[in-house]
């Protein structure tokens, strides 16, 4: 991403949940009040009230489902399966006790926004770059949001400086998620990310969430089918694609920076019955613990 400008892909997702809100056939993937957060982030400029508004009228949403199918066939409902899968995770992570969820990379999600007044004894934090997590408050401020009182935001460039050392300073067990982040990073950049500062900083047991680009047989990385117009469009925006991992060596790579494999999930990251766009694959779930740290 351009280092002044809020994360494009962020904003995409962000309108992706609006069109599917606005769509019968596909409300019941967005969660009660998610539509509505991602059209007031989308309200602070001309640009971004016109695609807010274009992609939720059925008069001009026919162009962005037919670019869709251009691309990449299912990616919206992709990200709003992703989506859904962390979140159950989050909540049954809650459930058993976790009292603290640190977002990294947020985005323009809506999860802690939703889940900070559902459970008010978490502490939620939320992590992402400074222009993009500005984008995001100035859409909340512009609609008259309050942010919860347990919802905290912090503004950290991690390309060049490292997560809080205080992030999780006390002995409250811990839930860190990490979607949509780790495939624009190098791969020492992410052991570095998860071993050194997830599991170094963690003086409680520590869960964490991530998503992950698979490596394919021939080396490449990113969605199948495969798009070529998404591929420049991400080397256009410097957001490509740099760390990837083939099936199989998931587990054991896990075990070497000190996490313990609970489960995986690849799309369409739910028992339902797909459409049949859903056949979008490419990119994983991950569920692990601290081994150290979670008996």
């Amino acid at each position: 991403m351009k280092a002044t400008e809020a994360s494009t892909t962020a904003k995409v997702i962000a309108a992706s949940t609006v069109l599917l809100a606005s769509r019968p056939v596909d409300r019941t993937l967005v969660p009660a009040g998610a539509g509505e957060l991602s059209r007031h982030f989308l309200s602070t400029s001309w640009a971004d009230r016109c695609l807010s508004r274009s992609v939720s009228s059925p008069w001009t949403r026919w162009f962005w489902r037919g670019l869709e199918r251009l691309t990449h066939p299912g990616i919206m409902r992709h990200y709003l399966l992703r989506k859904g899968w962390i979140e159950a995770q989050c909540r049954l992570a809650l459930q058993q006790g976790v009292g603290r969820v640190i977002i990294v990379g947020a985005g323009l999600d809506t999860l802690a926004l939703r889940l900070a007044s559902q459970y008010p004894d978490v502490d939620w934090v939320e992590i992402d770059h400074p222009a993009t997590q500005d984008f995001k408050r100035r859409g909340l401020a512009h609609a008259g949001v309050q942010l919860p009182a347990n919802l905290t935001l912090l503004s950290v460039d991690l390309s060049t400086a490292p997560l809080p050392a205080t992030l999780m300073k006390d002995a409250r067990p811990t839930l860190v998620v990490i979607e949509g982040v780790l495939m624009y990073l190098k791969e020492a950049e992410v052991a570095a990310l998860l071993r050194d500062q997830v599991l170094a900083l963690s003086v409680a047991p520590v869960r964490l969430i991530f998503s992950h680009m698979v490596r394919w047989p021939q080396g490449r990385a990113g969605f199948r089918p495969t798009s070529w117009w998404v591929d420049r469009w991400l080397d256009w925006r410097d957001e490509p694609f740099q760390w990837t991992m083939s099936p199989g060596t998931l587990e054991p790579w896990l075990q070497g920076l000190g996490f313990e494999l609970l489960r995986q999930a690849e799309p369409p990251f739910t028992t339902e019955a797909a459409e049949p766009q859903d056949g979008l694959k490419g990119e994983n779930l991950v569920m692990c613990v601290a081994k150290h740290r979670v008996s």
